[in-house]
This record gives C-alpha cells, sequence and structure tokens, in this order.
C-alpha cells in the first residue's frame, strides 16, 4: 500500500536525492495543479490524476511514497535518481527520450491570460510575442512556447511556480504583462478567491487538448515498470470496454 508523506523542508531534498537509501521504495514526486493534484483544507492529496496514481499503484503492489514538492525539484529529481516518478507531465516532442511514459492521467488546455484592466487583446501566438510573459521553467507552457519561437531573453519571464504569479502578475505590471496557465488551475484560483485583481483569458494554444502523464526515470527497474503498466491495463482498459 501507498504511504503519503508531505515534505516542505530541505529534509526532503535529503530524501529525495540521497544516494544512500536502500531500501527498494518508489519515490512518487509531483507539485500542487488544482484540480488534478492538490491539498485538500486537512492536508491530504487530492484530485483526478492523484486518485488515478493512487490505484494504479496500489494494485500494482509496488511499495511508493508521494511527496508534494515545487516543480523544479520534481522534474530533476525524475532525471537524476533511479526508482523515481512523476506526475502529472505535460507529452511533448521534446520530453519524449527523457522519461518512461507510463500512463496518463488527465488532458487540459492552456491559455495566456492578463490583467482586464491592461485591455491586452492576443488572437496568435504572434500577437503574444509582443509581450512579457511568466512561465513556470521546463514546465509544459515553457517548452512549448520556446519551440513555437518565444525567447527567454525577450519574451519569457521564469518563475519557480504559480504559489504568486497572480500577486506577480498586479505588482510588476510595468515588466510582466501575460501568465500562460492550464484552464482548470485558474478556474479553481478563481473559485477559491485566490486571485488579488481580476484576470481573462487571452488566447488558448491551438494544440487543443494536451495530455498529462505519470512518468518514470528511464533506470527504473524493469520489474516495477512491468507491474505499473500491467496494473494501468487492468484497472483502466478494462474498464473502457
Amino acid at each position: 500500500m501507498g504511504i503519503l508523506r508531505y515534505r516542505f523542508s530541505f529534509y526532503l531534498m535529503l530524501v529525495l536525492f540521497s544516494q544512500t537509501t536502500f531500501a527498494k521504495v518508489l519515490n512518487v514526486v509531483t507539485e500542487e495543479f488544482p484540480d488534478y493534484q492538490y491539498l485538500n483544507g486537512k492536508g491530504e492529496l487530492i484530485g483526478s490524476a492523484a486518485d488515478i496514481v493512487r490505484q494504479v499503484l496500489n494494485l500494482s503492489q509496488v511499495q511508493y511514497e508521494i511527496s508534494l514538492v515545487n516543480w523544479a525539484i520534481a522534474y530533476n529529481a525524475v532525471l537524476r535518481r533511479p526508482d523515481t516518478c512523476l506526475f502529472s507531465v505535460a507529452r511533448l516532442p521534446t520530453r519524449e527520450e527523457q522519461f518512461l511514459w507510463m500512463f496518463p492521467v488527465g488532458k487540459f488546455t492552456t491559455s495566456f491570460y492578463g490583467l482586464k484592466s491592461a485591455k491586452i487583446k492576443i488572437n496568435s501566438l504572434e500577437d503574444a510575442k509582443k509581450y512579457k510573459t511568466a512561465v513556470i521553467r521546463n514546465n509544459y507552457s515553457h517548452l512549448y512556447l520556446l519551440e513555437n519561437g518565444f525567447s527567454e531573453e525577450k519574451q519569457l519571464i521564469l518563475i519557480s511556480s504559480f504559489d504568486n504569479v497572480f500577486n506577480l502578475i498586479s505588482t510588476r505590471k510595468e515588466s510582466l504583462d501575460l501568465v500562460i496557465l492550464s484552464d482548470a488551475q485558474y478556474r479553481y484560483r478563481e473559485e477559491h478567491g485566490e486571485l488579488s485583481e481580476p484576470l481573462e483569458k487571452l488566447y488558448t494554444l491551438q494544440d487543443g487538448l494536451s495530455e498529462l502523464y505519470f512518468v518514470c526515470n528511464r533506470e527504473t527497474e524493469q520489474p516495477t515498470v512491468d507491474k505499473i503498466v500491467s496494473s494501468y491495463r487492468k484497472q483502466f482498459t478494462n474498464m473502457a470496454k
């Protein structure tokens, strides 16, 4: 059975990166990303993606721990440490060879948002290149925009998380125009009163729904990989029939 633990301190980083840990426990890391995975009022990790991951891992009987950290720590952990997995990760060509793509956990759309008071109009990606946009380093939006001609020197402002982005866009009006994030994430923030100033959706990326995945380090032990993939197929492929 899975043991859910949350670490928000330097101790967590030691657990993730320590080379002296010998227990055969699968390290699963994720960021807070409503509505897919996030903490409820009791400090419990819930959400549609979190539910799928638990169902699959519990059925596989792989021993695992889930840690909630920021995206940069999670992303680096799964790249560097064997027997470490991460969700929810958008599938992109530039990421294809980096991970083992185990199973999908959801779909999402992504849009540019700006302050209503700024009255910005965007009808294409080319229009968006006229402005400064905040993106999380190495997340889907960051890589997608780089692939489509955006520059970190000219158009992008890299941040570590979206925890303070809504305050950031309000307080740095002279240097930051837009933020790009999933529509589900924005709806969650809006419904929970986390917006310091009203934002509006300006432009949705035209690739439609993008899939999110549970991925693992490429050196994860093959028996573990086989158990997890088999469990997903049993749990969800059979349900779809």
